[in-house]
């Protein structure tokens, strides 16, 4: 026979680890994915650089491998989707978290967290369907290259994306080949002129 203290320290036992397991499962729940915010959006005139910055000021959002980023364009006709590949780095609390295109590095930007592809986003407007806390819609943004939009909201500013690191950049795009082409056209010109003046 079990002599009652044993009892009643088998049943503490049990009743601590219930507890302990139920903690545990809570404070998994909590540590989700679900309080991101989107802080800035960019894009230039072709696309091809993008980025959209989150930004956590709750931490313990590291679980969203398989969100969802879902953007539609303004008619609602068109959709581009982004599946999280994998968890974001942690510790997450006051950490930016970038999506950003293949180039956006080499522009001047930050190396993204995450590689979305050119023309993911709509420059001529849409909704931004994620796994965080603001989806929305969002108006035009500003294609020339040197502003983004703060997000959400119609405010513009100078492009500043920053990544997980805490690395800020300012993406500027190369000069369209129209531009160079006149560039040059105009320099060839004026030396030709200083030329016939000498």
């Amino acid at each position: 026979m079990i002599a009652p203290s044993l009892k009643v320290a088998a049943l503490r036992c049990l009743v601590f680890v219930v507890a302990a397991s139920g903690l545990a499962f809570a404070s998994q729940a909590h540590a989700a994915y679900h309080l991101w915010a989107i802080r800035e959006i960019y894009t230039n005139s072709s696309g091809n650089l993008q980025f959209i910055e989150m930004f956590d000021t709750s931490g313990g959002q590291e679980f969203a491998s398989g969100q969802q980023i879902v953007v539609h364009n303004t008619g609602n006709t068109q959709q581009h989707t982004f599946t999280m590949p994998s968890n974001t780095p942690s510790p997450t609390f006051n950490h930016a978290l970038l999506f950003g295109t293949a180039g956006l590095a080499a522009a001047g930007g930050p190396t993204p967290n995450f590689i979305i592809p050119d023309g993911f986003l709509f420059s001529g407007g849409g909704t931004i369907n994620f796994f965080g806390a603001n989806s929305g819609g969002y108006t035009a943004l500003p294609t020339d290259g040197d502003l983004s939009r703060i997000y959400p909201g119609s405010t513009n500013q100078v492009n500043s994306p920053q990544n997980y690191a805490g690395t800020v950049g300012h993406v500027v795009p190369e000069p369209a080949t129209a531009v160079l082409v006149a560039s040059a056209a105009l320099c060839l010109f004026a030396s030709s002129r200083r030329r016939a003046r000498a």
